[in-house]
């Protein structure tokens, strides 16, 4: 999306606006993956806690409940943190750094290449911009207004959650601050300006001063800047500055630059110390217990040199692309088992080796995630991987532990070489269902002191529509497949008049109708989902098939004083009452009926449905007749009656 799209979107930023929309893409990235469609690229940026004091909890995308925030856990579109009373968060991009008070409640909206959206409901945020390439966006959305940074520098956003104003202080750089409409106002740096409403109001509020939020931000700007890992990646590897203290950087010449962690438990290997989590759109991805346990298992590989494990960066972009673990998984077919049960292994990348997720994506996705590598020497489904042949580098856990997401170093177990050779490369367990997901996260009750404020839904629905529109390119999402318009989206089932195919799951060829109705009318208003009438007007579950009567309720098989079972095709009229004791005109026979409805109505063709029911009722008539004729002999007596009884039979026959 070009950057100046995003100020109409966000102006009002709901957050069930932000949750509809990730749901949307996260939905739209599965939905195709698993249907082999056009590959759906996930974003490789995301955000990290580098630092935190104090209570700091989040919201994953799509849950309202806080839970308490894994330490290495990556932050992606919808997810939410709120920093209780007294505490304080540092969050890293890889173009920027963020620094958040208490009783802040923030999350991230929009996190991609062409730009980062950041929603700040209410509290204070420190941002300082490192990077911000042309065409770019960078923006932090209030209740209020959007501010969209301009230029790198540092800058202050303040959210009064009670009195409803927003205060932006630019300390170097510059900023555009976006209310309703076209309005807009320029901030350069030293300028502070508060903002009450949409109509970027002035507010009275007091300026802006210096607090223990920003000494603290700026401690840690400072640290970053002094970074030894800085001169050996890039700073846009995501948790680059937690190596410092926590290991030691060498020169090897077969592999440049080298990390090796200080310290590591007994018989560790790489993807050991964690645990599996799935997280939306990149599935399963590693979350590590160390805490410099970010940046080496989701960019670079390993190598043992001396006997040692190190971290090798190897070639990276500027802006390397995020993997949520770069290892090959092995099992599949049974022939993995651990500790008695199913199981799944997997082991780390060497140098040199392409990664190859499970998801499907694009030819310049996996350019990206394997910058500088050469993919024709490692094609999918490659077998011949360095730490393969080395069963100590290899971790096999039960499918049921690795799906739960429980604590692998606990519960992992060794593989020899036999095993290792047998199973099959690149088998993933599957995701967990919605009720598993809960599950895995417990039922701690988390305390906080202070709760965020309320979630925001004006103008969501709106916002949501105009997002999903966006990043289908607007080719599913209208909800309506009136004449000349597109094809339906998924699910619809009709085939309407001068519109185009419907989309997969069509089973109607009719005009007007609705999902699941398995009728073929034309002109008629559309049922509702499940109704197996041939009608026009008709109501669900009526199995009746007239034109122009009043539409039954739904579920009745009757017809206006017929006995139950009976279904008339009159048109026009209701159906005469049936004469069992054989008197009176008695009932029509049905395929005599079919044969006169077809001739008054030439255009339609008999139901499949009913067919069917015709050739099943038709034994039942033959015996019921059967049964019935001495009794109607005996009635009637004389040829009169005879000759009635005889026409009945006749008819029956045809039945």
């Amino acid at each position: 999306m070009h950057p100046m799209t995003y100020r109409p979107l966000w102006r009002s930023l709901p957050w069930l606006a932000a949750l509809l929309l990730s749901w949307f893409t996260t939905a739209a990235f599965a939905q195709q993956a698993q249907q082999g469609g056009p590959e759906v690229d996930p974003s490789g940026r995301v955000a990290h806690i580098s630092a935190r004091q104090g209570e700091v909890v989040f919201a994953p995308n799509g849950e309202d409940e806080w839970i308490e925030l894994p330490q290495n856990r990556p932050l992606t579109d919808g997810d939410r943190l709120w920093s209780d009373r007294g505490a304080r968060a540092e969050i890293q991009l890889d173009a920027a750094t963020l620094h958040v008070g208490g009783e802040t409640h923030v999350g991230v909206s929009a996190l991609d290449e062409k730009g980062t959206q950041l929603i700040l409901e209410q509290g204070s945020m420190n941002a300082r911009v490192r990077d911000l390439q042309d065409g770019e966006n960078f923006e932090i959305d209030t209740p209020n207004v959007a501010v969209r940074m301009m230029q790198p520098g540092e800058y202050r956003v303040d959210v009064d959650e009670k009195g409803g104003n927003t205060r932006v202080t630019v300390i170097s750089g510059s900023v555009t601050v976006f209310g309703d409409g076209s309005q807009s106002v320029q901030l350069a740096a030293g300028q502070t300006a508060s903002y009450t409403g949409r109509a970027l109001a002035p507010a009275q509020a007091p300026g802006y001063r210096p607090d223990e939020l920003t000494q603290w931000a700026n401690e840690r700007n400072r640290a970053e800047e002094q970074s030894e890992s800085a001169r050996y990646v890039p700073r846009g590897v995501v948790g680059h500055a937690q190596l410092d203290q926590h290991g030691d950087w060498q020169q090897v010449p077969e592999h440049g630059a080298v990390w090796y962690p200080r310290t590591v438990p007994e018989n560790w290997a790489p993807y050991r110390q964690g645990r599996w989590v799935d997280v939306a759109p990149w599935g399963w991805t590693w979350v590590d217990e160390a805490p410099w346990g970010f940046a080496p298992f989701h960019y670079g590989r390993w190598a043992q040199i001396n006997n040692r494990w190190a971290w090798v960066p190897g070639r990276l972009a500027p802006r390397p692309a995020y993997s949520p673990a770069l290892v090959v998984f092995l099992g599949g077919g049974g022939n993995l088992v651990v500790r008695g049960g199913p199981g799944v292994a997997w082991y780390p990348l060497a140098p040199g080796e392409v990664w190859w997720p499970a998801f499907r994506a694009s030819p310049r996705y996996f350019g990206r995630v394997n910058f500088g590598f050469n993919l024709r020497a490692y094609p999918r489904g490659y077998t011949n991987y360095y730490w393969a042949r080395r069963p100590f580098a290899v971790t096999a856990v039960q499918i049921g532990d690795f799906r739960l997401g429980r604590p692998v170093y606990r519960a992992w177990a060794p593989l020899n070489a036999q095993v290792i050779a047998r199973a099959r490369i690149g088998f993933a367990p599957a995701a967990l269902t919605r009720v598993e997901l809960r599950a895995t996260r417990g039922t701690a009750v988390v305390r906080l002191q202070a709760r965020p404020a309320s979630v925001r839904t004006v103008g969501g629905a709106h916002f949501a529509e105009r997002r999903k529109q966006e990043l289908r390119g607007g080719a599913a999402a209208r909800a309506n497949d009136r004449a000349t318009a597109r094809p339906g989206a998924r699910g619809a089932d009709n085939d309407r008049a001068a519109a185009r195919p419907a989309a997969r799951g069509a089973d109607n060829d009719r005009a007007g109708g609705r999902r699941g109705d398995d009728n073929d009318r034309a002109g008629g208003r559309p049922n509702p989902r499940g109704s197996d009438n041939d009608r026009a007007g008709g109501r669900r579950g009526d199995d009746n098939d007239r034109a122009g009567g009043r539409p039954s309720p739904r579920g009745n098989d009757n017809d206006r004083g017929a006995r139950q079972g009976a279904r008339e095709d009159r048109p026009g009229r209701g159906p005469e009452p049936r004469d069992e004791r054989g008197g009176g005109r008695g009932p029509e026979p049905r395929a005599e009926r079919q044969e006169r409805v077809q001739q008054q109505r030439p255009e339609r063709a008999e139901a499949p449905r009913q067919q069917q029911r015709a050739e099943r009722e038709q034994p039942q008539r033959q015996q019921r007749a059967e049964r019935e004729q001495p009794q109607r002999e005996q009635r009637g007596g004389g040829g009169g009656g005879r000759g009635r009884d005889r026409d009945e039979d006749e008819r029956g026959g045809r039945r």
